[in-house]
């Protein structure tokens, strides 16, 4: 009987010690797991952040920003670098030439920059002076482009290749806007609407007037609101 309850004991020490063994096993392993999932979760939430704007800020302000009549509206958005000479311009240009044929209550129309650089300011002296001369009202403060804009709007158009490296980068997955060159509507086939910023005189913001002028033009005509 003694040798009987001796064996019992052991046996019994033996079996917590195995217990215990694999109940800390278990307790490592998801202590493990779980730190390697929140690390995870971290990475995404930090990645699907662009300046700011959370995934519910983002739904809230697009449902805030369009009211029943503005989801019936083709939104467009013109984007260059800083918004203070192309973007602008295609943007008052493409209003005017929607306004000539009274389709304003038919669109949304705005402008922005892929950089902040000169948030707040007017349009470049020089854009506004082409224009002016062209007899096309413009009145804009530049702005950076937000998360939202790429849900709000159904044509983002930019204005070269480095806009649209720009723009692609750090889009949301699954945008609904259709992103690309504002030129491949120019009939003349000229594709890339230059930088006239670091140049001398008005000539180069005159022959980016009638870039967007001809692109203003072909767009409502992909559209189907030229006859």
């Amino acid at each position: 009987m003694n040798s009987n309850n001796r064996n019992n004991r052991n046996y019994n020490r033996n079996n917590n010690r195995n217990n215990n063994n694999n109940n800390n096993n278990n307790n490592n392993n998801n202590n493990r797991n779980n730190s390697k999932f929140k690390k995870n979760s971290t990475y995404k939430n930090s990645s699907n952040n662009y300046s700011n704007y959370s995934n519910n800020t983002y739904t809230n302000n697009n449902n805030n920003n369009l009211n029943n009549d503005d989801k019936k509206k083709i939104a467009v958005l013109f984007v260059c670098l800083g918004n203070i000479c192309r973007s602008p311009m295609a943007e008052a240009v493409f209003a005017h030439e929607v306004a000539k044929r009274n389709l304003s209550d038919k669109f949304i129309i705005d402008s922005c920059g892929t950089g902040g650089y000169h948030t707040g300011r007017v349009p470049d002296s020089r854009t506004r002076t082409v224009c002016k001369n062209n007899k096309v009202p413009i009145n804009h403060r530049a702005r950076r482009i937000l998360k939202e804009d790429y849900s709000r709007f159904d044509y983002i158009l930019c204005m070269d290749y480095k806009n649209l490296d720009n723009l692609l980068r750090i889009a949301p997955p699954r945008p609904k806007a259709q992103i690309q060159l504002f030129g491949e509507y120019d009939p003349d086939e000229e594709t890339v609407i230059r930088d006239p910023y670091f140049s001398k005189g008005i000539n180069e913001f005159s022959h980016c007037f009638d870039q967007v002028t001809r692109c203003s033009v072909g767009l409502l005509d992909h559209l189907g609101f030229l006859d």
